[in-house]
């Protein structure tokens, strides 16, 4: 025995040595893969070496690079987080080699392309992060090998597909966030299955179909946001369940039904977000149990009934918006009780009464939107209370009385909207340091403007407009040294333009639409800040100054509709930065000045209603940003440049009002001659092209049916020739075509309505147009207006394609238009003219005519219609002109309907006593008849004796 135990221990020890070995080399191998594998990552990132320098220094362990953490010879963490700059390279394969990892950061690192599949075989994974890169693809279902999951954070990448129902097998899911993906379809019923999920954010995605009821299995959830996807259906009854939420995000979908009441379960919500959406019916009382909320937006839904009260009770309320839906009656008085409100947003949300005086108790509230409501009476004077006010706005609603004094009492107000209300009185001091913008525009103010208004030193904004206010502003602003915005259109302020406003810091002066009189003072034109001058609508006088190529800065100049006179300085053209011009209205003479055409930042040129002369200048050409032209109503002369379309190539930004009106090019009455440039093709953003009142000769180029954005073309009163309407000329945008006055050719293609089937206004009239009408140019649903009179169009007329019509006036008068006037014509139920004179027409007058409700204009005459004409024609309440004459009736024909007596339909018509000749006539007339009838009786008694007489002659007798 004693030989065999040093064997035995020897035998042990040699096997533990071994195993050591073993363990040694395993491990060393382990060690050595991940060495390798980091080295691979590495390499990987070569180019972008400066971004992660310690992973190239050669003193630098890999465990110890940053980033990267490491358990004995383990790699177990890899965090690219912390990088400045994109790595823009594809996510590295070698990912899926580090099989013990068990966190990876790779967020904001702007990695491209695909995941590589094998990173879903990384079974001890628990925290995954791709946040913020240019990734894309499908999520594949082997996810669900990563068992050990506890964060997914995909957001603001460029996934798509569908959520694979494998994501309901990561159990051990804590965080689950696909922000900002291109993720569509349904939401897999199996995420219900996650309920160790405490974070769920599915924001900004194109999510459909209905929210699964298996949420509702969540009950650890504490952050939910489904906003901004495609979701439907209502919402699920079963978030009750989720007592535990705090935050709750369902805005910006397509859900509808009612708020649930089991929301009211949700007692530890402190944000909840379900506004626009299609939800309806009222806000649930069971509001009132969320005591813990601060944030309610409710907003553009359709929900109906009273502001709830229960509201009230949210006393922790910091953001309410409630605005845009279509509640009724007044804002609850209670309100008053929100005294931590900061911001209380009610635009358009159907609010009536007044405005509750308690509101002023939310002395923290910022805020307070209550604009486009119809709110009446006057502004509480509880109002003053609300010390830390800083916007207020209250325009569009039905407020009158006098702008109360306390106002002045707002020492942080910056803003004040009080537009478009009813109030009256004059302005009152305005003594708020913090002011900075107030905008009352449109309210029936009226009186001089206060000198104190600037008092308020702050004071950038003020708008005014559209009020009545009266008075000069000599002085008036003169101390508002920080005015850059200074708005006083559509009032009656008068005297002079005062030279000080060239001295003040002002970015906007607008001044339209007032009685100012007399020159713009130089001092205007030497301003270094002003870039709009409105001065429109005046009675301002003087020539446009030289000087005004000065200022600069200016980029909007409006002075239409005033008496300036002489020509267009050339030195406009100085103003490289200006966009806007108009000068229409005035009495302006001379050519246009070739350095207008410098300004090439012009978006809008307006030169109508002048005297300009002289050919439109080919210079045009140099306006490459222009989108709105009117040159009309002067005397033009020559050729439509080629260079016309120069511009009109792009759709502007609407950036201000002045480019609301973009697409209009409009020469017209002026004297042009020759034909429609083929050029006319190039203007891609003309929605409005008028060039009537011109002699331009030719015929229609086919081109501008290239136009794909037009709604308006007239080219009435030229010489133009050829067909109306040539083959293929389609027009699927127009809404108005009127060619009248010229001597086209030709018939209305059968299928108009397919070539323009959004037409409203077709006029064709004064041509030499032929053949029939087709009948389906009366099934063209948006037609209003058709007037195709003195043309030579033969043929019946006929209305059956009509199901339903817009149409309000038809004149098809002066043709060779005949047949019968069927019933069909009551089809046009909407129809207020009706002018069918002169034309062969034959055939009864349908008594249907009378069905007409809205008829208020009826011509027949000179046509050959027979018969009566039905008395229930004049039935017809508003009928105020009627012309029946020049036909073949018989019986009495009505001069007018406005003294007639009504009749009931399809009733014989009988003759009256005035049909009868009067009484003298009938005398004669009985006369002579009596005494026919005796001379007749006394032959027949003569004839009878002279034949008796005879015949006793032949008997022999006496």
């Amino acid at each position: 025995m004693s030989k065999v135990a040093p064997r035995l221990k020897t035998c042990h020890i040699l096997i533990v040595a071994i195993l050591v070995f073993l363990l040694s080399s395993f491990s060393s191998a382990i060690y050595s893969g991940d060495i390798q594998s980091l080295i691979a990552l590495r390499n990987s990132f070569v180019q972008r070496r400066n971004i992660i320098p310690s992973w190239f220094d050669s003193k630098v362990p890999p465990c110890n690079w940053t980033g990267i953490r490491c358990e004995g010879s383990i790699v177990r963490q890899i965090d690219l987080s912390w990088i400045l700059s994109p790595l823009d390279v594809p996510l590295p394969t070698i990912i899926g080699d580090f099989r013990y990892l068990k966190r990876l950061n790779l967020s904001h690192c702007a990695l491209t392309g695909r995941i590589p599949s094998n990173l879903w075989s990384l079974e001890n994974l628990e925290s995954l992060d791709l946040s913020d890169n240019r990734l894309f693809g499908m999520l594949p279902s082997t996810l669900s090998n990563l068992k050990m999951l506890r964060e997914l954070v995909l957001d603001d990448n460029g996934f798509s597909g569908s959520l694979p129902s494998a994501i309901g097998l990561l159990t051990e899911l804590s965080e689950l966030s696909v922000h900002a993906n291109s993720f569509s379809g349904n939401l897999p019923p199996e995420i219900g299955n996650l309920q160790n999920l405490q974070s769920l954010d599915l924001s900004v995605n194109f999510f459909s179909g209905n929210l699964p009821s298996s949420l509702g299995n969540l009950t650890r959830l504490f952050y939910f946001d489904a906003s901004q996807n495609r979701f439907s259906g209502p919402i699920f009854p079963e978030i009750g369940n989720l007592e535990r939420l705090v935050t709750l995000d369902l805005s910006w979908n397509s859900l509808n039904g009612p708020i649930p009441a089991d929301i009211g379960r949700l007692t530890s919500l402190n944000s909840m977000c379900v506004g626009n959406n299609d939800l309806n019916g009222e806000v649930p009382a069971t509001i009132g149990n969320l005591r813990e909320l601060q944030v309610l937006n409710i907003q553009s839904c359709r929900l109906t009934g009273k502001v709830p009260e229960e509201i009230s009770r949210l006393t922790s309320l910091t953001y309410l918006n409630i605005a845009q839906n279509n509640f009724e009656g007044e804002l609850p008085a209670s309100f008053g009780k929100l005294t931590n409100l900061v911001y209380l947003l009610g635009a358009n949300a159907g609010l009536s009464g007044s405005i509750p005086r308690e509101l002023g108790n939310c002395r923290k509230l910022k805020i307070l939107n209550l604009s486009f409501n119809s709110l009446s009476g006057s502004l509480p004077d509880g109002l003053v209370g609300l010390e830390s006010i800083d916007s207020l706005f209250l325009d569009s609603n039905l407020l009158s009385g006098p702008l109360p004094g306390w106002i002045s009492n707002w020492k942080k107000v910056e803003s004040i909207t009080l537009a478009k209300n009813l109030f009256n009185g004059s302005l009152p001091p305005l003594n708020l340091q913090s002011l900075t913008f107030l905008d009352v525009n449109t309210n029936m103010l009226s009186g001089e403007l206060p000198a104190e208004i600037c008092d308020a030193k702050s004071l950038t904004i003020l708008v005014l407009s559209n009020n009545n206010f009266t008075g000069a502003i000599d002085k008036t602003f003169e101390r508002c040294l920080n005015l850059t915005d200074l708005i006083l259109s559509g009032n009656n302020l008068f005297g002079e333009i005062p030279s000080y406003l060239g001295e003040l810091q002002l970015v906007t002066l607008e001044l339209s639409k007032n009685n100012f009189f007399g020159k713009i003072p130089d001092q205007l034109w030497e301003s270094q800040t002003l870039m709009e001058i409105s001065l429109s609508n005046n009675f301002l006088v003087g020539q446009i100054p030289v000087a005004l190529a000065k200022i600069s800065m200016l980029q909007r100049l409006q002075l239409d509709n005033n008496f300036f006179e002489g020509t267009i300085p050339s030195s406009i053209g100085e103003l490289k930065n200006l966009t806007n011009l108009s000068l229409h209205g005035n009495k302006l003479m001379g050519e246009i000045p070739l350095e207008l055409f410098n300004c090439t930042k012009l978006v809008s040129l307006d030169l109508g209603a002048n005297r300009l002369t002289g050919p439109i200048p080919k210079s045009l050409s140099q306006l490459k940003l222009l989108d709105n032209l009117v040159l009309s109503k002067n005397q033009f002369s020559g050729p439509i440049p080629e260079e016309i379309c120069s511009g009109f190539q792009k759709v502007p930004l609407p950036d201000s009002e002045f480019t609301q009106h973009y697409g209009m090019l409009d020469l017209s009455y002026n004297e042009l001659v020759g034909p429609i440039p083929a050029s006319i093709k190039r203007c891609i953003v003309v929605t409005e092209l008028l060039l009537q009142g011109n002699r331009l000769n030719g015929s229609i180029p086919l081109e501008i049916s290239g136009l794909a954005n037009l709604t308006l073309l007239d080219l009435s009163f030229n010489s133009l020739t050829g067909l109306a309407v040539p083959q293929f000329f389609s027009l699927r945008n127009l809404q108005g075509l009127i060619l009248s006055h010229n001597q086209l050719t030709g018939s209305i293609p059968v299928d108009l309505g397919s070539l323009m089937p959004n037409l409203a206004k077709l006029n064709l009239s004064n041509n030499w147009l032929t053949g029939p009408l087709p009948p389906a140019i009366f099934s063209i649903k948006s037609l209003t207006y058709l007037d195709i009179s003195m043309n030579f169009f033969t043929g019946l007329i006929s209305f059956d394609f009509v199901v339903t019509s817009s149409l309000l006036l038809l004149n098809a008068s002066n043709n060779h238009l005949s047949g019968n006037l069927g019933d069909s014509v009551s089809n046009l139920t909407t129809l207020s003219i009706l002018d069918l004179h002169n034309n062969t027409f034959t055939g009864s007058l349908p008594s249907s005519i009378s069905n007409l409700a809205a008829l208020t204009y009826l011509d027949f005459s000179n046509n050959n219609f027979l018969e009566s004409v039905p008395c229930n024609i004049c039935n017809i309440v508003g009928l105020a002109f009627v012309n029946f004459s020049g036909n073949r009736f018989t019986g009495h024909v009505p001069e007018t309907c406005t003294d007639a007596k009504p009749c009931i339909a399809d009733q014989p018509v009988f003759p009256s006593l005035r049909d009868y000749p009067p009484a003298p006539a009938l005398t004669r007339a009985s006369v002579w008849g009596l005494a026919l009838g005796v001379t007749f009786i006394f032959l027949v008694l003569l004839i009878c004796l002279l034949r008796c007489k005879m015949l006793r002659q032949g008997s022999g007798g006496p």
